[in-house]
């Protein structure tokens, strides 16, 4: 394993040695636990990828540190539809051991008390999902469309410094195929490609 260690909220340029680009590139946090994962093509040679928790981090594949530099957070973005409704209030996070075998969803919120339930499954996924997962139940909130959501926790989740490609992974995985849910990885997918720094 090849160490990096994070002081502050970072974005990081690493290169892989001639010969050596892999197809994933994974980095574990302290405790061994998946952080952050890239499907690669095995011919990039130099990418970059955003780590807002400073600790210390270990790659799957060799690297060389280019850069560290203050974390990078886009400043352009889409313009989230207009809200439908206004719930917005503090939320607390509270474990269903029942989650799981109750329904297919890792998380689910209740806009009414601001309960987001999570499951065993929820805690399966790497810190960035669950950030994304938590940041798309706010969008119900003010959302009823699960679109709307996902670009809201979109917004919000890379605000926060996660990596962009966290959020489309945490659709792509999560979901099953069904005609609505392949429209929402699209649609995510595409609200990616606007934001800018």
């Amino acid at each position: 394993m090849f160490a990096l260690d994070v002081n502050k909220p970072s974005t990081i340029y690493v290169t892989f040695p001639p010969l050596g680009a892999p197809r994933t590139f994974n980095v574990y946090d302290a405790n061994g636990k998946l952080y952050y994962f890239r499907y690669l093509d095995g011919k990039t040679y130099r990418i970059k990828f955003n780590i807002p928790d400073p600790g210390h981090y270990t790659a799957n594949v060799p690297i060389n540190i280019v850069k560290i530099v203050d974390v990078e957070i886009p400043d352009k973005y889409p313009t989230l539809p207009p809200a439908v409704r206004d719930r917005w209030k503090d939320t607390t996070l509270v474990y269903n051991p029942d989650m799981d075998s109750q329904t297919s969803t890792p998380i689910r919120i209740y806009t009414a008390t601001g309960v987001i339930e999570y499951g065993d499954k929820f805690l399966t996924y790497p810190k960035p999902i669950q950030v994304f997962l938590i940041e798309h139940e706010k969008g119900h909130f003010f959302y009823v469309d699960e679109e709307a959501c996902d670009m809201f926790g979109l917004l919000n989740f890379v605000r926060k410094g996660y990596s962009q490609s966290q959020a489309y992974y945490a659709m792509l995985h999560i979901l099953n195929r069904s005609r609505e849910n392949v429209s929402r990885i699209y649609a995510l997918f595409n609200n990616i490609q606007k934001l800018r720094s």
